[in-house]
């Protein structure tokens, strides 16, 4: 056998040790380029006692882990973020490695005798490899930029679109037509959706970057890959706005039962005050007391009235604060990429019934 469990190893460890490396420059690209600072120049350092910090404890995962999340010099803390991003890279990469060789090992007999039979094929899947995962490393800086600063760079979608057609045309081999359907369909669609929210409500909902990117998606994916991201995408935004809120209403509904019963605590100490459970020999210790509690009362009061008053402008902040949409358009042009047609074949069976 050619292709035997050994080489499969061997190329899986590579596959993901490779993911590791790219994951540790997304970081660097994430940090830097929102900053606008240069992405090679200078060496990384530790953001609290600028000491470079060395190759051998730059390893991506091994590093943290070997320091214990943080910095060799200062013992400044490693936002957990940075091995995470490491991470997510190697093993969506890994995954893609997985969709598209593991028949190669595992259901086809290819041997020195019909390899050449078997080239193309796996010279498509390779080529498939290097075009879907370039698209996976551009979306993870995407989806992170936009979380942490709601803005997605040009330099990065600009780098989407051009890779999108150049892929396309040519290393896998397709017709013009294909990302350039796509590349027009995600545009114009969320160009005229920005366009309309912006008569109806006079004000932005649909940023420059997101349009730039569903663009640079249909780039990759073409026209049915955009239409399935575009549906995708929504359904995770949506869900993750809802969530955003029940989080955020429990959490300030919490914080108003807390005050609420520490305000019960003042009153119900006042309450004793003035039943008479105190000595004579303290009175002007209690009527010190008493006048604090009331005041305390009051303070409580108040301070309950500006919470529920701080809360409610939370929530209306929340309500019409800019969502990133990056991250969840990334999330489902991934999610394609593995199970698109799958999917796509499941919903077309289910409305045929």
């Amino acid at each position: 056998m050619l292709l035997t469990n050994n080489l499969f190893y061997f190329a899986s460890f590579f596959i993901f040790i490779f993911g590791l490396i790219i994951g540790s420059f997304l970081n660097v690209v994430i940090y830097r380029l929102p900053e606008g600072k240069s992405l090679l120049f200078p060496a990384s350092s530790c953001p609290r006692c600028k000491t470079k910090i060395k190759f051998y404890d730059n390893i991506p995962i091994v590093s943290y882990i070997i320091l214990r999340g943080k910095c060799r010099d200062c013992g400044q803390k490693i936002p957990i973020i940075y091995p995470a991003i490491e991470l997510l890279s190697a093993i969506l990469f890994y995954l893609l490695f997985i969709k598209l060789f593991y028949s190669v090992f595992f259901y086809f007999n290819i041997t020195n005798y019909n390899l050449v039979f078997f080239k193309d094929f796996l010279t498509g899947r390779l080529f498939l490899l290097i075009a879907y995962g370039f698209f996976i490393f551009i979306l993870i800086p995407i989806s992170f930029i936009d979380f942490f600063h709601r803005i997605i760079p040009d330099s990065l979608n600009i780098m989407l679109i051009i890779a999108g057609f150049l892929f396309n045309i040519f290393l896998l081999h397709k017709s013009y037509l294909f990302p350039f359907m796509g590349f027009i369909a995600g545009g114009l669609f969320f160009y005229l959706i920005a366009v309309f929210y912006d008569l109806i409500r006079k004000k932005e909902g649909l940023g420059g970057g997101d349009i730039k990117l569903i663009a640079g998606i249909g780039a990759f994916l073409g026209i049915k890959g955009v239409i399935f991201t575009i549906f995708a995408g929504s359904f995770f935004g949506l869900s993750g706005f809802i969530l955003g809120g029940l989080y955020l209403y429990i959490k300030d509904r919490t914080k108003i039962i807390s005050n609420q019963s520490d305000k019960e605590k003042l009153i119900q100490n006042d309450s004793n005050y003035n039943s008479g459970n105190h000595s004579d020999d303290i009175s002007n210790t209690n009527a010190l007391a008493h006048n604090l509690n009331s005041i305390g009362n009051i303070n409580s009061k108040i301070n309950l009235e500006n919470l529920e008053l701080n809360l409610n402008k939370a929530d209306e902040n929340f309500i019409s604060s800019k969502i990133p949409f990056g991250p969840f358009l990334s999330m489902a042009a991934i999610l394609y990429i593995f199970y698109g047609a799958y999917l796509i074949n499941i919903y077309i069976a289910f409305i045929r019934r």
